[in-house]
């Protein structure tokens, strides 16, 4: 099912919780995206690789949550704009692990 849909994620940090929003919009959807994140445990995302390059086992606390699902058919431009809005709601750049 996850690799059917695009959509907007949330990974938390259990240890203090600290939120980062995430989208997945490519061919292989949510799944594609989660399956960069179990490779690498950080997804390429530069906040969270300093953050496990500091604490290397820290990514055994993070909590993977789907915000929002969305249809394969809008453009990774339309994802990102669901993308933006949650962490604006989340105030995950302010607050969070998000960067950008």
């Amino acid at each position: 099912m996850l690799s059917s849909v695009a959509g907007v994620y949330l990974i938390t940090d259990m240890t203090n919780g600290s939120q980062y929003v995430g989208s997945a919009s490519g061919k292989l959807g949510i799944m594609g995206r989660w399956r960069s994140y179990a490779e690498t445990r950080h997804g390429g995302n530069i906040r969270l690789m300093a953050l496990l390059q500091v604490e290397p086992e820290r990514y055994k606390n993070f909590q993977y949550s789907i915000l929002r699902t969305l249809p394969k058919s809008l453009t990774q431009t339309e994802v990102v704009g669901f993308e933006q809005k949650y962490k604006q709601k989340l105030g995950s750049r302010a607050f969070g692990l998000n960067g950008n």
